[in-house]
């Protein structure tokens, strides 16, 4: 296996640096991970979707978006520019992939059905913890979806949003904030086991 960092220049005065992991030259298979606004890639969540796509048989890019290389908070008016970023970021490499899936999270949801948007090829989404903006984006693309019952931000009425006909399914974890963990470790580290599942099956 092969890892590349790539750079990207960002308008937040420093450089993106996204995790490229090539298994092989002539993979055709690629997940990409989009972090939440404050839910970067090596959270649990994130980071055992990205070993569960290097398991699976796929290449992995881990994206960073700018303010959180530049450390700094995201002002929502620059949503637009964390888009334009990742969609530089994965046009760099997609060109040689057939098949392509986004795992996003939260904020990342909206960044991953907009990067979609633009990219006008096939793709497959899992989006974990939505938010409300998200429901629009679920509906348009094919993929699945996953919430936990404690979730402050995404809870059952949203979900009753979502075009069932669309989606591939909504899974529901019971007790899981928005992070998808609970207060008590042990429960938290069976609802990460059974994210992992979830991933596995949703990748093969």
């Amino acid at each position: 296996m092969k890892l590349e960092t790539l750079t990207v220049p960002s308008f937040w005065k420093t450089e993106m640096k996204q995790k490229y992991y090539q298994l092989y030259e002539e993979n055709s298979k690629l997940v990409v991970l989009f972090p939440g606004k404050n839910y970067p890639c090596d959270k649990p969540s994130l980071h055992f979707a990205g070993t569960s796509a290097l398991q699976s048989g796929f290449d992995l890019m881990v994206l960073e978006y700018g303010y959180q290389a530049a450390r700094t908070n995201l002002d929502i008016n620059d949503l637009q520019r964390v888009i334009d970023e990742s969609h530089e970021s994965v046009q760099r490499i997609i060109g040689k992939y057939n098949q392509v899936v986004f795992i996003s999270k939260s904020l990342g949801t909206i960044v991953a059905g907009e990067v979609h948007g633009k990219l006008e090829i096939p793709i497959k989404h899992l989006f974990l913890t939505p938010i409300k903006d998200t429901i629009h984006y679920i509906n348009k693309f094919n993929g699945l979806v996953v919430y936990g019952t404690k979730d402050e931000v995404f809870h059952r009425e949203l979900a009753d949003q979502i075009n069932i006909d669309k989606v591939r399914e909504v899974i529901e974890i019971p007790n899981a904030n928005h992070s998808l963990e609970t207060n008590n470790v042990e429960e938290s580290i069976e609802i990460l086991s059974k994210l992992v599942r979830i991933y596995l099956d949703f990748l093969k």
